[in-house]
């Protein structure tokens, strides 16, 4: 139990480092390097300035990296549902938004798409955090959420 826990205290204390951006794709170089030099002109993409066009290249891979990552999500649940494979026994993503506690009734919603709600009535409140990186353990019958600076709790996934 000792052992579990500090590979916890480790992991999130990894995940408290990351940067809270979404993460790139870095198979994307970018609208001007993806698109001929047609398609480009056709969409009328020259006329951006290499500021605006930086912005729309974040724009798409943040946009590919989520949606890839709901469709792997999906298919994981999906295939768990049909008992072709077991449920995770760690998950790790972000609280979408700010987070500054739990109220006893509080429904987690993950960047990963999922759905987390207390299933304990414990209320406590924390200095706001945006997007907090979380780790889910399965324990026993349920499962534990550890938010970065916000403690732990036990939930269940919501479906």
């Amino acid at each position: 139990m000792k052992n579990i826990s500090l590979v916890i205290c480790l992991l999130l204390a990894s995940l408290a480092s990351l940067p809270a951006a979404e993460p790139e794709n870095p198979a994307f170089p970018g609208v001007q390097k993806a698109m001929t030099s047609e398609q480009y002109e056709a969409a009328g993409l020259s006329k951006l300035d290499a500021a605006e066009r930086a912005k729309l290249d974040e724009f798409i891979r943040s946009y590919v990296a989520v949606s890839n990552e709901k469709v792997a999500t999906s298919a994981v649940d999906k295939a768990v549902k049909e008992n072709k494979v077991s449920a995770p026994e760690v998950i790790q993503s972000r609280i979408v938004g700010p987070f500054t506690g739990y109220t006893g009734r509080t429904v987690f919603t993950l960047e990963n798409g999922q759905r987390w709600a207390q299933s304990q009535y414990d209320s406590a409140y924390f200095p706001k955090i945006d997007s907090p990186p979380v780790i889910i353990v399965k324990a026993g019958f349920g499962y534990r959420m550890y938010i970065a600076g916000g403690g732990a709790i036990r939930v269940s996934k919501v479906h």
